[in-house]
C-alpha cells in the first residue's frame, strides 16, 4: 500500500521479513509479497519492535510488519478461514 504523507514522501506498508539488519546509510533489504526488495540508503530508523519496523529512505517511509495478522486485520477485503478435512 502506497500513500503520500505531509512531507511529500511515499508511505509504504508491507508484511514481510528483513533479510539484513537496518543500517543507517545502507540500503534495506527485505522480502515481501513474494519478492525481494532493496531500498535506497536508509536515512532514519524511527521504530523497531519484535513485530514491526518503521524506517525512512530519501523518498519513502517504510512500515514493515513481520507478522501477517496486524495488516490482515486492517484489510477491507472479507477474509474466511479454511477448514482442513
Amino acid at each position: 500500500m502506497k500513500k503520500k504523507n505531509n512531507e511529500g514522501k511515499k508511505k509504504v506498508m508491507l508484511c514481510g521479513t528483513l533479510l539484513f539488519p537496518i543500517t543507517i546509510g545502507k540500503p534495506a533489504v527485505f522480502a515481501a509479497e513474494g519478492s525481494v526488495y532493496r531500498t535506497s540508503n536508509v536515512v532514519a530508523l524511527h521504530e523497531q519492535t519484535e513485530d514491526n519496523i518503521h524506517f525512512e529512505t530519501r523518498n519513502t517511509h517504510y512500515h514493515l510488519s513481520m507478522s501477517p495478522f496486524p495488516l490482515a486485520a486492517m484489510s477491507p477485503l472479507p477474509v474466511r478461514l479454511a477448514a482442513c478435512a
